[in-house]
């Protein structure tokens, strides 16, 4: 038996979100690619045309270069709408992500004060504010009115 790591099966989660079944799509892992990064490969068969999405995956806080030049180095085939996806945690810095890569957020990882945060719906879990709570208004009171 293989052992998987528990964040690949989370970002193929995350995948097969973005890229339902339903709609057609067909996820693969792409395999015999030097790479630093998981690469997928989703497609689908339309009327007169194949529709194929490349997906990188990375979990840094700023992805690397060489998930954006793995991405461009997979082939687009003839007759295929090919677009080219980064799935990253939230809060991640895609400043760099040149806007021919189309950036999908996780729902289950973010980076909060620099560190990489499972999002997690447990009750006792912790939980990070995105903004410092602001305090709360003091009570409006009336002064009393004499009575005479």
């Amino acid at each position: 038996m293989g052992s998987k790591d528990v964040m690949t099966t989370f970002a193929e989660r995350d995948i097969r979100q973005y890229f339902s079944e339903f709609d057609g799509w067909n996820i693969a892992p792409i395999t015999g690619v030097q790479s630093p990064v998981g690469l997928y490969r989703a497609s689908r068969n339309r009327l007169y045309h194949e529709e194929v999405a490349f997906i990188a995956v990375s979990f840094d806080p700023i992805p690397e270069n060489e998930c954006i030049t793995a991405l461009d180095a997979l082939p687009s085939s003839r007759g295929s709408r090919v677009k080219k996806f980064l799935l990253t945690p939230q809060a991640t810095d895609t400043s760099f992500v040149p806007p021919h890569v189309q950036v999908l957020l996780m729902k289950a990882f973010a980076f909060a004060d620099g560190d990489l945060v499972w999002l997690t719906k447990k009750k006792n879990a912790r939980q990070y504010a995105c903004a410092p709570a602001a305090p709360a208004p003091e009570p409006v009171t009336t002064p009393a009115t004499p009575t005479s």
